[in-house]
């Protein structure tokens, strides 16, 4: 019985990260990705992700209905960025470098419900990419062969 009761919130959850993608869709980020993970409090899971280069991108944690503080943090590519708020719903954004850097994320539940000892969450990426601007106002001059000289 406690497993379709946990499968009937997980796929609640499920629906409100799609949501949150469908709303990134919507403003550019256009290469997506997420996981649904188990957690128990203060016990730190770490996932290894490689994103593309050339990308704004945005990483948010959704806690589930037991989660009061959810932590979330980003290690790679010299950043070290991490979420200063008491909420379930970090968001981090960065932008990605030129290679595709390797990038560990860190999840922890740190405040539950009293009596709770473990939820679901979703840790989703969403990227944008990052055109670089070429500079077409500088004068050249004109190469011989195409002007025949």
């Amino acid at each position: 019985m406690g497993f379709i009761l946990l499968m009937i919130c997980f796929c609640s959850l499920s629906e409100e990260v799609q949501e949150f993608q469908d709303a990134y869709h919507f403003n550019g980020y256009t290469n997506q990705w997420r996981t649904g993970l188990y957690l128990t409090i203060n016990e730190p899971v770490t996932i290894t992700i490689f994103p593309d280069g050339y990308h704004e991108a945005v990483l948010c944690g959704v806690g589930g209905s037991s989660t009061l503080n959810l932590d979330l943090e980003l290690r790679g590519g010299g950043l070290n960025i991490i979420d200063e708020y008491l909420d379930d719903l970090p968001v981090l954004a960065f932008a990605t470098e030129a290679d595709s850097t390797a990038y560990t994320i860190t999840v922890t539940v740190l405040d539950m419900l009293h009596g709770a000892t473990a939820d679901s969450a979703y840790v989703f990426l969403a990227l944008k990419p990052v055109f670089m601007e070429i500079d077409t106002l500088i004068p050249v001059e004109p190469d011989s062969a195409i002007t025949g000289e």
